[in-house]
């Protein structure tokens, strides 16, 4: 007779608790342990994946064919969202720059004027007797005057909005560490490679002479069912 889900838990329930007694201190509770693990875990796991397969199967390919007929639709849509939203960044970057460039000639407009203010109240304050040193201090006061904020270039659309996202690439990887090295930036801000380093680990072994790194042996431990 199958085996049924219930029956498989009960098992597995009484496998693990046998596993939480194992005690490994000679040769023949050694032997038990190993035993435990070739004669009924490994044996266990292939029975409960046996039981999951076909159900895990046919949920796989259910998945697989509504998710094919998802990206019909949803595939060539967001390749069109992505067109869009890049034009109208395009589009908004440009003026942001004119809006700027439009901004800073009405500060220089109003600095302009300012000026012209102040020589004329200086020449009226030296006409009419002021000290030189009065008359500099007209002209050599610091200038305050802010231009009012120019109007937008153009008018957003109701329901897009854009929004800062400031992100950071290394150019000098060199340059990074070593300013880590002298404590100048955390050590977080790298991380290290580890799919490199394991690999070199593997073939240098307990050689492995890379500053900063341990070689170590993380040993796994396999049954084979016979």
């Amino acid at each position: 007779m199958p085996e049924t889900e219930q029956e498989l838990k009960q098992e597995a329930l009484t496998v693990v608790q046998q596993a939480a007694l194992v005690k490994i201190e000679d040769q023949a509770t050694y032997d038990s342990a190993a035993a435990l693990l070739l004669e009924q875990i490994i044996p266990f796991r292939k029975r409960w994946a046996d039981y999951w397969e076909p159900l895990k199967k046919s949920a796989w390919d259910a998945h697989r064919s509504i998710m094919g007929k998802f990206n019909e639709g949803d595939q060539p849509a967001e390749k069109a969202e992505r067109i869009v939203k890049a034009a109208i960044r395009v589009w908004d970057d440009e003026q942001a720059r004119i809006q700027q460039e439009l901004q800073r000639k009405a500060q220089e407009e109003e600095e302009r004027r300012e000026r012209e203010l102040r020589l004329a109240e200086a020449v009226m304050a030296e006409e009419s007797g002021a000290a030189e040193e009065q008359v500099a201090a007209i002209l050599e006061a610091p200038m305050a005057v802010v231009a009012a904020p120019v109007q937008p270039t153009y008018a957003r659309a109701m329901g897009v909005s854009g929004r800062d996202n400031w992100k950071c690439r290394v150019i000098d990887m060199k340059k990074l560490c070593s300013a880590i090295g002298k404590g100048l930036v955390p050590v977080n801000y790298v991380e290290s490679n580890d799919t490199a380093l394991n690999a070199r680990a593997k073939a240098d072994k307990e050689t492995l002479n890379i500053p900063g790194c341990q070689p170590y042996n993380e040993r796994t431990i396999t049954g084979r069912v016979r």
